[in-house]
């Protein structure tokens, strides 16, 4: 048994605290080869330690709805506009120029898309 493992088993049996090491932390050969477990950037990590999007919540005003481009407008102050992918198509029936909106927008593949929508 290696001597890592031994003194965590030690700990947890004297504090009462169980620590949980990964095992693609624990048992990496190669640094450069466990690249991949680690989030991209501008992702936030989640209580699993899986990648999950930054999500954010947007208050404006419908400023345009192209459906050929799959974008929307906010209007989020009077200097402030943002054209924003959708992420479902039906969307687009369900809003239209002028309408108070809050919108949730998530980094999808590089892109600010909104992935839900309520009517204010």
């Amino acid at each position: 048994m290696s001597s890592i493992i031994r003194l965590l088993l030690i700990a947890t049996f004297t504090t009462g605290v169980m620590v949980v090491i990964p095992p693609s932390l624990a048992f990496a050969d190669d640094p450069a080869g466990a690249e991949h477990d680690r989030p991209a950037a501008g992702q936030t990590v989640g209580v699993a330690g899986l990648a999950k999007p930054a999500t954010e919540i947007i208050s404006g005003v419908v400023a345009s709805v192209d459906e050929s481009k799959d974008t929307i407008k906010i209007q989020r102050s009077p200097e402030i506009t943002e054209e924003l992918k959708v992420q479902d198509g039906l969307l687009f029936s369900a809003v239209r120029y002028g309408d108070p909106v809050q919108v949730t927008v998530e980094n999808i593949n590089g892109a600010r898309t909104i992935t839900g929508l309520m009517k204010r």
